[in-house]
């Protein structure tokens, strides 16, 4: 169906995806038009490229077209966030009998051909048919069951046992006969030019191309495969989730902290590209500590497989094998990671806290003259952690008791103070429980700063920065000047 140069030197291609591009293309074009969806050259690219990653090289091209017919809805349904339902699953993997189409053709008479090509193969409904042709209804539905029963004995005589099938069921199979096409074909170039009428009537193919590339959804340079890189290679490492039914509302959530492409599938189930693992970890182990969901309601599997991120989602067959794969996984484990961490504890009541307010002052002032001398020049030690998550950030630090801790965070370009501590006390609503705190703030950026005393006229200083171009970096260097002896960490989204 494409014009070549004659070359009878190299063999013929093996693999399908050069013998049978033409035809795949004009398949998925067209499954792509028929599904609603506006032929593009991205997303016949991707299309096409979903297809290939399914497709055995060795695949006859009749059969490979046949397949790509199914694959493209299957695309469709994914680009689209849902997930195609299938009642005969099996059915797709059926190769299709090449003597039933001649046997059907042969058996064609006008109004019965009407029916095959018109409703089973171009999708017309019979109300169309019915106004269009000038045909009863009765007569309509009277072939179609003529074609149905032809298929039941053409199919029973090969040993298919279809005699419970349902209408709808072989009416499918009637579909992709409709579509089945064989070959050879003639030049493209003596098709567009209107020759060669009685094969392109025959063949669903050559008649596809033709309407395609008349009503300009396709061109001609689009069934060239090109030189190189017909079959796309890429390979993608992916993580499924799998999120108890008590769990689904935090897949969203979950989808929008991590910085990874994801994909959702069905109810429960999200794709997260696993090639940088420690980021994805590190999200998924602070989910579990807060119990956002909790790490029984959580399972993950990682595979390897042929595949490719793009808009439309993940492309390849790694995305049905993952979403079947995890749920044979234990609740609360990750593969290549292990158990997720158990909830943290409730952080201690205040209560005794401020009962020994008093007794903490004493022992922090000897505490402050004892290890860190002269406030004014020492530094007050801290270690801080910035996790991303949550459209902010989660902020892990743990300080020595007697310090002070300042959080200051910017959103919308402009700064905000969290916590202004006056007390060694006032930190005691973000302990997790083993000595360490942790809070999380909404916005672009956070600093944090630990002190032996309170940060002077910390309101003052932050409105001074807020006029400046880049706040957060200038309330860096106001804190430096105010509080020389303080420890300030920052953190962005940049």
């Amino acid at each position: 169906m494409t014009d070549q140069p004659h070359n009878p030197t190299p063999p013929p291609p093996t693999d399908v995806a050069v013998a049978g591009w033409a035809g795949l293309t004009v398949r998925v074009a067209w499954t792509l038009l028929a599904s609603g969806v506006r032929v593009r050259p991205l997303v016949l690219q991707d299309a096409r490229d979903h297809v290939l990653y399914h497709l055995d090289p060795r695949t006859e091209p009749a059969h490979a077209e046949d397949r790509a017919g199914t694959l493209t809805q299957e695309f469709v349904a994914r680009a689209k966030r849902s997930q195609r339902v299938d009642p005969w699953p099996s059915d797709g993997a059926m190769l299709l009998s090449p003597r039933w189409r001649k046997a059907l053709a042969a058996n064609l008479r006008p109004l019965t051909e009407c029916v095959f090509r018109q409703h089973f193969g171009d999708g017309r409904s019979l109300d169309y048919l019915e106004k269009a042709l000038q045909v009863d209804r009765i007569s309509l539905e009277g072939a179609r069951g003529s074609l149905r029963e032809m298929l039941r004995q053409l199919a029973i005589s090969d040993g298919l046992p279809v005699n419970d099938w349902p209408a709808e069921r072989i009416d499918r199979l009637l579909s992709r006969l409709a579509a089945f096409s064989t070959g050879p074909c003639p030049p493209l170039s003596s098709l567009l030019a209107g020759q060669q009428r009685d094969h392109q009537r025959e063949c669903a193919r050559c008649d596809r191309a033709v309407r395609l590339i008349t009503a300009g959804l396709i061109t001609t340079q689009d069934l060239l495969p090109p030189a190189h890189h017909q079959r796309p290679t890429h390979r993608v490492t992916v993580l499924a989730l799998h999120l108890h039914p008590d769990a689904r509302a935090h897949r969203d959530r979950i989808a929008a902290d991590l910085r990874a492409s994801t994909f959702p599938i069905g109810d429960d189930v999200l794709l997260v590209d696993f090639s940088q693992p420690q980021e994805v970890v590190e999200l998924l182990n602070m989910a579990a500590e807060v119990a956002c969901p909790r790490r029984e309601h959580l399972r993950g599997a990682v595979l390897d497989g042929s595949g490719r991120w793009c808009r439309h989602g993940l492309l390849g067959p790694v995305a049905g094998e993952a979403a079947s794969v995890v749920r044979s996984r234990s609740w609360g484990m990750i593969d290549t990671v292990g158990e997720l961490p158990a909830p943290l504890p409730e952080p201690p009541s205040a209560k005794r806290w401020w009962a020994g307010v008093g007794a903490l002052g004493v022992a922090a002032a000897a505490s402050l003259f004892l290890t860190f001398g002269d406030a004014a020049t020492e530094t007050m030690g801290a270690s801080v952690d910035f996790t991303p998550g949550r459209a902010g950030f989660w902020t892990s630090f743990d300080v020595p008791e007697p310090a002070l801790v300042a959080v200051v965070r910017e959103q919308g370009g402009r700064l905000d103070v969290v916590l202004d501590s006056q007390r060694p006390s006032d930190k005691v609503a973000f302990a997790v429980g083993d000595g360490s705190y942790r809070l999380h703030t909404v916005g672009s950026g956070v600093l944090i700063a630990a002190s032996s005393a309170p940060i002077p006229r910390l309101a003052e200083v932050v409105a001074a920065a807020n006029k400046a171009e880049h706040p957060l970096a200038d309330l860096q260097q106001r804190l430096h000047v105010v509080s020389p002896a303080a420890t300030v960490r920052t953190t962005t989204g940049s």
